[in-house]
């Protein structure tokens, strides 16, 4: 009985084993499921990992687009404000030339209307004064060789250094320093050479004359007594110096 006993517990143990083993088998099972599961996560990580991989290439590749998208947006509008800048500095100088242009003809204009009226003044008057002296009568004279010797005291006094610059102004109705300016810019043009007969009259006295006409208005046959001159002289140098001027 009791080796019948013992081999039922034998059995007993067996048959434990065998249910052991079996559970081993499950148990291996068991093992084997976490096994796949760690491999679909390592797929899992690697999709994840390469799907990131590929949206941050997709986000640089657009970045990088729009940033070349920028800078050539950028310098077309940089090209056409430059361009635009330089078409109204362009215009603006041709404004600029034209302006310059129109008051250098209207001062030519003025300049030529002034010599012109001026003359005309001048030759209305000289008409008148030889008319007046005349009598109405016509007398030829025979032209001289010699020069009447006048007096020159009022212009060599107005001429001299120690002149009173308010003096100065009230005959020629400016400054010393504005005759002396006229009297070099007009230097090559009015300037005469001596010759036989008489000695050329200076620049100085020759726009003088010309100045102190205009200035005070007075008659040829004043002028000619202030500076020591003919009449006929007077009048030409008033012409001479309108047209120089």
């Amino acid at each position: 009985m009791s080796n019948n006993s013992h081999s039922n517990g034998g059995r007993k143990r067996r048959r434990k084993d065998v249910d052991g083993e079996g559970t081993g088998v499950g148990g291996c099972e068991v093992k084997t499921e976490p096994n796949k599961v760690v491999k679909e996560m390592i797929t899992s990580l690697l999709l994840l990992e390469n799907q990131e991989k590929v949206d941050k290439e997709e986000w640089e590749k657009i970045a990088h687009q729009e940033k070349s998208n920028f800078e050539a947006n950028h310098k077309k509008k940089t090209e056409t404000m430059v361009d635009y800048y330089s078409n109204v500095q362009n215009y603006y100088e041709g404004l600029d030339e034209t302006d310059r242009l129109r008051r250098k003809r209207s001062r030519a204009a003025v300049n030529s209307a002034v010599v012109a009226a001026a003359s005309e003044i001048i030759e209305k008057s000289d008409n008148l004064e030889a008319s007046k002296s005349s009598g109405g009568a016509s007398v030829s004279h025979q032209r001289r060789l010699w020069v009447k010797d006048r007096s020159k005291a009022w212009w060599d006094e107005c001429n001299s250094p120690e002149f009173p610059e308010e003096e100065f102004k009230k005959w020629f109705r400016m400054g010393k320093s504005t005759f002396e300016l006229i009297c070099d810019e007009l230097n090559s043009v009015v300037a005469k050479e001596d010759t036989m007969l008489r000695a050329a009259i200076p620049v100085r006295q020759r726009v003088a004359v010309c100045i102190y006409r205009l200035a005070t208005g007075e008659p040829l046959r004043l002028v000619s007594k202030r500076f020591g001159l003919g009449i006929s002289t007077c009048h030409k140098l008033v012409l001479e110096v309108c047209a120089a001027i």
